[in-house]
């Protein structure tokens, strides 16, 4: 059994990657942009001249700070092996699940950035491109999902560089970021406990009411069949109740589809936000780095 459905689910990845391509287009206007400003950057620390483990460094940094693009649209068969993997809770299928497209490498490049700007700090505390890196980290940490770095939030790292540096453009510039509103990936994971809220969280209210009605639908499929079972424990039978257990366990599938699913989005959800924002912060201040 367990073979037959991983041949199921193999043969779901292979028709997912035929049926279109991961690949970034070349008319992302995401991608355009953020290579746009990965040249601007990159001819920036020229002028800084700095020495060769420090630029690079940076730019490696800057690289996965600017890693964004349109994510593909997840078919048919990337949902199906979902289920699958909802279904039977086999690891390898949940691998195989997660597999399908490049979302969570796309949320995670934040993480990525945050890690090697505050390694630079911490290595070249010194380094003339000190004040930018801090520039840099008040952005990246509003997308930021690990724990354990150095800093709480990236508003530690804007007024850093304000105290070191507070007669620069840079410090007005992190001050105004500051009062930027954003959306933080703990409240949208602790909010997706129950699928929608992450949504309604970022402002889809749409999308968020569709998953948590389907969330509350398929509870309703648990705890119904759960409720009349107790009740009629005394005489329940295999050939006139399997109805019951078969709507209990569909409502987990779908349960477990929607949460994950919802949590997933919620995650992406956040991140766009952000990103918009300081898009429309840079639009307004076209000088700024």
């Amino acid at each position: 059994m367990m073979s037959a459905l991983f041949r199921a689910a193999l043969v779901c990845v292979w028709l997912g990657g035929c049926s279109s391509t991961v690949l970034v287009h070349r008319d992302d206007p995401a991608f355009r942009h953020a290579q746009e400003r990965l040249v601007r950057t990159a001819e920036r620390i020229e002028q800084e001249h700095p020495p060769t483990e420090e630029k690079w460094l940076f730019l490696q940094a800057e690289s996965l700070y600017r890693y964004r693009f349109a994510p593909p649209a997840r078919g048919p068969w990337g949902y199906l092996a979902e289920a699958t993997a909802a279904l039977t809770d086999f690891p390898a299928l949940q691998a195989l699940a997660g597999s399908l497209d490049l979302a969570d490498l796309r949320l995670r490049s934040y993480d990525g950035a945050v890690h090697l700007w505050e390694s630079l700090l911490e290595q070249y505390p010194r380094t003339s491109l000190r004040p930018l890196v801090l520039y840099r980290l008040g952005w990246a940490y509003k997308s930021r999902g690990v724990t354990g770095l150095p800093r709480g939030s990236g508003d530690e790292a804007f007024d850093l560089l304000t105290r070191e540096q507070p007669g620069s453009p840079l410090a007005g510039w992190a001050q105004e970021a500051k009062r930027t509103a954003w959306k933080s990936k703990s409240t949208a994971t602790a909010l997706s406990l129950l699928p929608g809220l992450g949504q309604l969280y970022v402002g889809e209210r749409m999308s968020g009411s569709i998953r948590l009605g389907i969330a509350l639908a398929a509870i309703a499929m648990v705890v119904t069949p759960a409720v009349i079972a107790y009740r009629r424990r005394s005489d329940l039978s295999w050939r006139d109740d399997w109805p019951l257990l078969a709507t209990g366990v569909g409502g987990l599938v779908v349960l477990s589809v929607d949460y994950t699913r919802a949590y997933e989005d919620a995650l992406r959800s956040v991140v766009l936000y952000n990103e918009r924002a300081e898009e429309d912060f840079e639009h307004r201040h076209p000088e700024a780095p």
